[in-house]
């Protein structure tokens, strides 16, 4: 079965999860993916991925830079669903309603299956009233508008990542019978426990992610100042965004604050594994909702107890009290209070916990699991 999968703009990284299952299904089904523009630099995905990046196929667009190829991507529907269409695909796997145009087009021409996936931002876009926009930015908000509900309606499938967002796509005017959970797994063999940082230690506190009102950096930041004169520890930022500079002027003022910037996945491998907590503060920012969250799976693979704001999907990627902890939305104390109680966990109770969340997510959120789960669903398509 030749499967193509679409999305306006791809670039690895940091979007893994748009490439990792058809590497994990490779041997099942022939993939093609399809970009209006794509920038992967990651050898691996190059070797074991075919891409289509259609800017690259127009004689004045070839040497251009990706940020530009970027920007005029919504642009590209045209030619890059007729690169779709010469391909002659079973099904078409769309990632994200918004910009789908090429995927529409391509699925109406050759009258295949379309499986789309929606990861969260896409969602929100026909609950944010035109009366919010003026010019050009009104008419751009109505085009997506359009775009995304007629997304839900050419898909055979919709696939959301969370049982939460397959609520919110409801409500966005999805049919429900056509709606489906698909959790985006993770790779548990890449993610794997390491030798936990002896008891001596500072215990550390890792975030990863935006570094934005919308990930509740502030938050966090805040809840570790007031636990951090009875209970010593780091707090480690990974990642960009516009509250950098209010991170990086609190690193300058208090010693047990690092900011390490936008880093590699390697590296967010080698923060987690010397971990002892991993803090996801999501919030409410502007009616938008964490969708899933899988750094906290991340965490856990790699044997890292959690502790999660209770806002959207976030509360699905861990068990309360058994793999992590789980805090009212935007009560900074009782954050305060869960990562502490993370960090003065004795030993044996930590280990037990770090074990309970590897085994959360090998059994439930791997991406072994999610997988099989995505071929039945090319498979019913198909049938």
């Amino acid at each position: 079965m030749k499967v193509a999968v679409t999305k306006a703009t791809l670039q690895v990284p940091p979007t893994y999860f748009a490439v990792q299952h058809a590497i994990a299904l490779s041997d099942r089904f022939d993939f093609r993916f399809f970009a209006s523009a794509a920038n992967v630099t990651d050898d691996t995905v190059r070797e074991r991925v075919s891409i289509t990046d259609v800017s690259r196929s127009i004689p004045l667009l070839r040497g251009r830079h990706y940020s530009f190829r970027d920007k005029i991507a919504p642009l590209l529907d045209v030619p890059t669903s007729r690169a779709i269409s010469r391909w002659t695909p079973d099904v078409i796997h769309q990632h994200f309603a918004t910009l789908s145009g090429a995927a529409v087009r391509a699925h109406r021409r050759r009258q295949v299956p379309m499986l789309v996936t929606v990861h969260g931002a896409d969602v929100y876009v026909p609950f944010t009233p035109l009366a919010s926009r003026r010019g050009l930015s009104r008419a751009l908000l109505a085009h997506h508008q359009r775009t995304v509900l007629r997304a839900f309606d050419e898909a055979s499938t919709v696939l959301a990542v969370s049982e939460y967002l397959a609520g919110r796509v409801v409500e966005a005017g999805a049919d429900p019978r056509k709606v489906e959970v698909h959790y985006q797994g993770i790779d548990t063999d890449m993610y794997t426990p390491a030798v936990r940082p002896e008891s001596s230690d500072v215990p550390v506190v890792a975030f990863v992610g935006a570094l934005s009102e919308a990930k509740g950096v502030r938050d966090l930041l805040a809840a570790s100042l007031s636990i951090a004169s009875r209970t010593p520890h780091r707090l480690v930022f990974a990642g960009d965004g516009p509250l950098r500079e209010l991170l990086d002027r609190a690193a300058l003022e208090h010693s047990h604050v690092e900011v390490l910037g936008s880093v590699t996945r390697d590296r967010i491998k080698q923060l987690l594994a010397g971990a002892t907590a991993l803090a996801l503060p999501t919030q409410e920012w502007k009616g938008w909702r964490e969708a899933a969250g899988l750094v906290t799976l991340e965490a856990q693979a790699m044997g890292v107890p959690v502790v999660v704001y209770d806002s959207g999907g976030a509360r699905e990627m861990f068990q309360h009290a058994s793999t992590g902890l789980l805090v009212t939305e935007g009560d900074v104390a009782e954050l305060g209070g869960a990562i502490e109680q993370i960090l003065t966990l004795p030993g044996a109770e930590h280990a037990a916990m770090g074990q309970r969340a590897r085994a959360f997510v090998v059994e439930n959120r791997s991406l072994a699991t999610s997988a099989a789960q995505l071929a039945d669903h090319y498979q019913e398509a198909v049938s």
